[in-house]
C-alpha cells in the first residue's frame, strides 16, 4: 500500500510540475552552434557529422514573405569553403518555407536564434546583444517594433529565439509593425 501511495504521489507531482512550470522540461539552447563549421579552410580537423536534420522556416513581415537566400551559412567568413552547422542550400520560393540543414558532430540543442546569428554574417536579419530578433538589423529589439507570433507545427510557441529545433519542425514567424 505504501508503494502504491508513493507512486501516486510521484505521478501527481510530475503532472503538477508539467502543468504549472512546463519550462522545467524545456531544453537549454546551445548558442555556440552558430560558430560551428563543417570542413573549410579554417577547420583542418573534422569531427564528422553525427546529427543531420531539417526543420523548415517561413518568415512573414507585415504580410510580406521574407526570403532566406540560398547558400546562407555556406562559404562564410570564418568558414571559407565550408558550411556552418546551420545552413541553407535552396531558398524557399513563392512564399514557401525554407529548409534549414542542421549538421552537428553530436546531439545539440540548436536554437532558432542561432540561425539568425549565421544569417546576420551575410547581411541578413540579426539578433540584438540580448539575443532578441532584429529583423531589420537596426540594433533595436523587434519586440519594441513588432508584434511577433510563432507557430511550430501549427501550434503557438513562445520560445521564439530560444526555441530548440527538431527534425521536420515547421516554424513560422510573423512580424506585424506596432
Amino acid at each position: 500500500m505504501l508503494l502504491v501511495g508513493g507512486a501516486i504521489f510521484v505521478t501527481a507531482a510530475f503532472f503538477a510540475v508539467a502543468i504549472l512550470e512546463p519550462a522545467v522540461f524545456e531544453k537549454d539552447p546551445d548558442w555556440a552552434v552558430s560558430e560551428g563549421c563543417i570542413g573549410g579552410l579554417e577547420h583542418t580537423t573534422e569531427a564528422g557529422v553525427k546529427e543531420h536534420y531539417h526543420p523548415t522556416l517561413k518568415i512573414i513581415i507585415d504580410g510580406q514573405f521574407q526570403e532566406i537566400p540560398a547558400n546562407t551559412g555556406i562559404d562564410q567568413v570564418g568558414c571559407r569553403e565550408g558550411m556552418r552547422w546551420i545552413h541553407v542550400h535552396n531558398a524557399g520560393e513563392n512564399g514557401q518555407s525554407t529548409r534549414l540543414h542542421i549538421e552537428t558532430p553530436s546531439k545539440m540543442n540548436v536554437p532558432l536564434g542561432a540561425f539568425f546569428e549565421v544569417w546576420s554574417r551575410e547581411g541578413g536579419p540579426s539578433l540584438t546583444e540580448e539575443k532578441k530578433f532584429d529583423i531589420n538589423s537596426n540594433g533595436i529589439s523587434d519586440w519594441e517594433e513588432f508584434d511577433i507570433s510563432m507557430t511550430v507545427n501549427g501550434d503557438e510557441n513562445n520560445r521564439f529565439e530560444d526555441f530548440v529545433m527538431e527534425d521536420l519542425d515547421d516554424i513560422e514567424l510573423v512580424f506585424i509593425s506596432k
